[in-house]
């Protein structure tokens, strides 16, 4: 494997890392602008439980409507621009967390940070499938889950522990890193330059990719050209495309109906709760390190054991995780004395964390990068994308809310069906794409 290929993704990936620390932002944030403390709190007075609610969900709105146009983008002007200009709203949205006074201001900048968000998981997986050989291109591809697993700890072990200014200058300076090495680094994807008929630029691509030019590009030609002969509606009309669409949408939204938003958001508050032995802040690293040290799982056994191999672990493990974390607040609610085992949330949310992270956390992207056609490909991710996002914004937005109406543990068993839904739609309907051609995967889908 060519080393620029390497280079190429950790740049591109230091963009989901950033992503991802939207993600857990609010959980120590929250409890900051919670205090009475106005050293602590910029805002002077604590925010109420509906501005919690909006702070942990705002996002999703940014991202369900920065989606559509950051998709569109991808295919106009290329993905490398598309990329790099991803970042500019995640930087804009911490230097505005770093220095705001006003709930509203922090409403806008988890607004941006979503707008970015959703589009890098887009954009980014579609970009890096295009650039890596059939070989190796799972793991490249999952790489990105070890990333933004790191994006998904950083809030935890720094954001309690140091001020919001300074927490949020920290942040600001990744999508600056991500802005510098991936701009003079990485090429366009060759996809982009035969579907524009620039074979020349193409196979400059290539060549610094360390690809053989002439076997890639007749490759790319064949997939794009199986696709260019047949206008967009009439692709959307074949059964290969059909069943390859259903697959991504359902995949996109049953990772996001296992309740990972919520648990992301309100990390801190579920262990308070909870009444665990150690502090919210503690129990949150514990979960943030076992996320992101698990993350190191996929990149090493999804070109091994396969993605359909995985997928079926990781929703057992989550229904199982799940069953019992809902069945110890089903307990705490009644009042049981749970003192004995008051480790339980933790070691439940760690089984949680890790089971999702080799399976339904990064996969979902990548079986949608691999079994849609070029031509209808950013079209159909950005629906499916839309639709993750419109589940992510309703399950964080009335997490509470359901805890409230339902109980917290009624509310994690509800959680644990929909992950028992996933593990029967991926063992009857979810191929196995594991080092598949393009051309190969289509040929599957359309039987």
């Amino acid at each position: 494997m060519n080393m620029h290929v390497w280079l190429v993704t950790i740049a591109g990936n230091i963009l989901a890392l950033t992503g991802d620390t939207t993600l857990t932002w609010s959980s120590p944030m929250i409890t900051k602008l919670q205090s009475n403390d106005t050293n602590v709190n910029p805002l002077g007075q604590p925010i109420t439980d509906d501005e919690i609610s909006w702070i942990g969900s705002m996002q999703y709105i940014g991202a369900m409507v920065g989606i559509f146009p950051f998709g569109y983008l991808a295919d106009k002007i290329g993905r490398k621009p598309t990329l790099l200009i991803l970042a500019v709203p995640h930087l804009a949205s911490f230097l505005i967390f770093a220095f705001a006074h006003d709930i509203n201001l922090f409403y806008f900048g988890r607004f941006l940070g979503g707008v970015s968000l959703s589009s890098v998981y887009i954009v980014l997986p579609m970009y890096i499938a295009e650039i890596c050989e059939d070989s190796y291109r799972g793991m490249l591809l999952v790489s990105y889950s070890t990333f933004a697993s790191f994006g998904d700890l950083l809030p935890y072990i720094l954001g309690p522990y140091i001020s919001v200014k300074l927490f949020n200058v920290i942040l600001a300076t990744l999508p600056l890193i991500f802005l510098v090495v991936f701009g003079f680094k990485a090429p366009e994807s060759p996809y982009y330059y035969v579907k524009n008929d620039d074979s020349y630029k193409a196979e400059k691509s290539l060549k610094t990719l360390g690809l053989n030019n002439k076997i890639a590009i007749h490759s790319i030609e064949n997939e794009i050209e199986s696709n260019r002969t047949k206008n967009v509606f009439n692709t959307l009309k074949t059964k290969n495309v059909i069943k390859g669409f259903i697959i991504a949408l359902s995949l996109s939204s049953l990772q996001q109906l296992s309740g990972i938003s919520a648990v992301l958001s309100y990390t801190e508050i579920i262990f308070r709760s909870g009444g665990s032995n150690f502090s919210a802040e503690e129990s949150a690293i514990i979960v943030g390190v076992v996320l992101f040290l698990a993350s190191f799982c996929g990149p090493l056994l999804v070109d091994r054991k396969g993605r359909k191999f995985l997928l079926i672990c990781s929703a057992s493990g989550m229904v199982v995780s799940q069953a019992i974390l809902g069945v110890y607040f089903y307990l705490k609610d009644k009042k049981y004395t749970l003192d004995s085992v008051s480790w339980l949330p933790i070691i439940c949310l760690v089984v949680f964390t890790i089971t999702f992270n080799i399976g339904f956390g990064p996969l979902p992207f990548t079986i949608t990068s691999e079994i849609l056609p070029s031509n209808v490909k950013f079209f159909l991710a950005t629906i499916t994308g839309f639709s993750g996002w419109l589940v992510s914004f309703l399950v964080t937005k009335f997490f509470n809310d359901l805890n409230n109406y339902l109980g917290q543990g009624e509310t994690f068993w509800l959680f644990c069906g929909f992950n028992a839904l996933a593990l029967l739609f991926v063992v009857k309907f979810v191929p196995e794409t594991k080092g598949l051609s393009f051309q190969e995967i289509q040929r599957i889908l359309s039987k």
